[in-house]
């Protein structure tokens, strides 16, 4: 089973714009210091995935991770796609590796950039980038 709650559907909508839709692969990676998380890409479909049709968008996924992971909710927070499973939540903070907030780091990241009280150099960029865009 698969979630997407409508933040995402508005993501999707916002990628997809100019675009012309493609499946999207829910998939699982490796980062950073060892931390699993999900990802999405557009990609072409596979016998081995399943197919869920939500909001006007395909959502795939290899049947064995969804056997593993599932439920699986897909979500935005406005910078990025955030994705949960069984035993995986989304990553926190902005991709550094300690994902610690402030200059030095050391701040535990909610992994909300915009909002962080005292973001670290990507946060910063971050939200330079969301306020040009705006």
């Amino acid at each position: 089973m698969i979630e997407v709650t409508p933040a995402a559907t508005q993501a999707m909508a916002e990628y997809f714009q100019d675009k012309e839709k493609g499946p999207v692969r829910i998939f699982l990676k490796m980062g950073g210091c060892g931390i699993r998380s999900f990802g999405v890409a557009v990609e072409p479909i596979q016998p081995s995935d399943q197919l869920f049709e939500i909001d006007g968008y395909t959502y795939i996924i290899e049947s064995r991770i969804l056997r593993q992971y599932g439920p699986i909710k897909v979500n935005s927070d406005g910078f990025s796609f955030r994705i949960s499973g069984n035993g995986i939540h989304p990553p926190i903070g902005c991709g550094t590796c300690g994902y610690g907030c402030g200059s030095r780091g050391g701040t535990r990241c909610t992994g909300v950039c915009f909002s962080c009280k005292t973001p670290c150099p990507t946060g910063q960029r971050i939200r330079t980038r969301r306020k040009v865009r705006a």
